[in-house]
């Protein structure tokens, strides 16, 4: 049972999601002089670099912020009501 199947592994599978990109992106930006591709791909790049830049700087000040938050929360339940 099974014989002669093979399943893709998941780095295949990344693999070709990496390819179909490529052939996307050739495909739109193929036909665009330079002077307008570069732009575009600049713009596009500086885009994911800020997304990525702004994902890890939420990150690290939750990081930072979270033992404080904790510190306050523990006190908070510890402390009698009166």
């Amino acid at each position: 049972m099974g014989e002669g199947v093979l399943l893709a592994s998941r780095w295949e599978a990344g693999e070709d999601i990496v390819r179909l990109a490529v052939g996307l992106f050739r495909v739109a930006f193929g036909a665009l002089p330079d002077w307008i591709r570069y732009p575009v791909v600049g713009l596009g790049c500086a885009v994911v670099l800020y997304c990525v830049a702004t994902r890890c700087r939420d990150w690290w000040r939750e990081r930072r912020n979270a033992p404080a938050e904790t510190a306050s929360r523990e006190m908070a339940e510890t402390t009698p009501d009166t």
